[in-house]
């Protein structure tokens, strides 16, 4: 019987445990989950597609509210959250002036950027920093055939050589497109749906 008894208790004590352990893994998988949510909202996804290319899409909420700051005078530039072109690749971010930038679009033009930060892996990357930069501001009509997207390329050596030199602040200066879209346009399309934008940045290859 005593045996039996220590059987039974070992087996309680092991079950314990296991259930513990299930416990924890839950809570480790949660906290991924809605770090994940927290992450898409408002902020930004990234994917890799065929190794080759990076694909970042800033989800932007509220835009009407950001944009009628930046006309009366309050903040005129957002910036996305940072994201790397590969596992071990360069640290970027974009940034975006709603209201234009003195003296071009000023008051009539959003424009975008990119920027070179510091990062975790710079001290094994090849520098300057050379791949094809590609903005994309998709349109929202629900037929994909009939959405005209606004896009521009950014070809870093076609540009001044500091942008895109080894960061040796936290954050090089931004290098982008001065006049990306009109306001005009940007209401006249179907680019602001609800009152969302979705910027796509694609980073390639030079």
């Amino acid at each position: 019987m005593q045996e039996h008894l220590d059987l039974a208790c070992a087996q309680l004590n092991n079950t314990h445990v296991q259930l513990s352990n299930t416990q924890e893994t839950t809570r480790k998988l949660e906290g991924k989950v809605k770090a994940l949510e927290r992450r898409l909202e408002g902020k930004g996804y990234k994917d890799q597609e065929d190794g080759t290319v990076t694909r970042f899409i800033w989800k932007i909420d509220k835009f009407s509210d950001i944009l009628r700051q930046a006309k009366a005078g309050g903040k005129n530039k957002i910036e996305s959250s940072t994201f790397y072109t590969e596992s071990y690749g360069y640290k970027l971010k974009v940034t975006m002036s709603p209201n234009g930038s003195w003296p071009t679009g000023w008051n009539t033009h959003l424009l975008v950027y990119i920027v070179v930060m510091k990062g975790e892996y710079d001290a094994i990357l090849p520098w300057p920093f050379k791949k094809k930069v590609t903005f994309t501001l998709i349109d929202q009509q629900e037929d994909s055939v009939k959405r005209e997207n606004v896009v521009t390329h950014i070809i870093p050596e076609n540009h001044k050589l500091t942008y895109f030199l080894r960061p040796k602040e936290e954050e090089n200066a931004s290098c982008g497109e001065k006049c990306f879209i009109s306001h005009e346009e940007l209401q006249t399309g179907r680019y602001l749906v609800e009152d969302v934008l979705f910027l796509q940045v694609e980073i390639g290859p030079p």
